[in-house]
């Protein structure tokens, strides 16, 4: 598979090309033109590249992928633990973008959980930040529907565009071949060599 700039340069890449034909599906002709083309674009575009490059299907290993979180790398433990590699559950198209979705947004939620909890064991009184995160993100979605779904589509278009790119450059070279390109990386054991590798987070 490749590695994680080459992950990020395809997924730039793809944003660029989906960027004009999703401006000229919302302002027409092959739909009804829509007042916020523009909008609806830098929606599907902007959860494209967000989810190629934050939301990565290579969070289910110690990679390039979780060091971009910073000091917050550590809420993807669990899921890497969890999740096994290349498997339907980390690069499926639909379902494995979605569930990292719903994982970040059970972390946060269990976040705020456990900070309104010791603030209250220390008798500091403060408002249920978790319950007013799911209640406004539910207005929020409720609300911005249109949006909602375009963000979603992006969201899963970042993560097809990577699961497609590793199938490419491991099981689907013959695929390449008939377009006339050639790969000649072998990229086939570089699962095993990521979870071999003990890598020394920051430098």
């Amino acid at each position: 598979m490749p590695d994680a700039r080459t992950h990020d340069l395809i997924t730039l890449a793809t944003g660029a090309a989906i960027g004009p034909l999703a401006y000229g599906y919302f302002s027409g002709p092959l739909a009804r033109p829509h007042p916020d083309a523009m909008a609806l674009t830098l929606w599907l575009v902007g959860a494209h590249v967000v989810s190629g490059v934050l939301f990565s299907p290579d969070l289910d290993l110690d990679s390039a992928i979780d060091d971009r979180w910073g000091i917050l790398y550590w809420i993807w433990r669990p899921y890497m633990w969890m999740v096994p590699h290349r498997h339907f559950w980390s690069h499926s198209f639909i379902f494995a973008p979605l569930m990292r979705l719903g994982y970040f947004y059970l972390v946060v939620s269990l976040l705020l959980f456990g900070w309104v909890w010791l603030l209250a064991r220390l008798g500091v009184v403060v408002p249920d930040y978790h319950i007013q995160l799911f209640h406004n993100l539910r207005a929020l979605l409720g609300a911005n529907t249109e949006i909602t779904f375009f963000v979603l589509v992006g969201f899963c278009l970042g993560s097809a565009v990577h699961t497609i790119a590793d199938w490419l450059v491991t099981s689907g070279r013959g695929v390449l071949r008939l377009f006339g390109v050639r790969i000649v990386r072998d990229y086939r054991s570089h699962d095993d060599a990521i979870h071999r590798r003990r890598r020394r987070r920051y430098a």
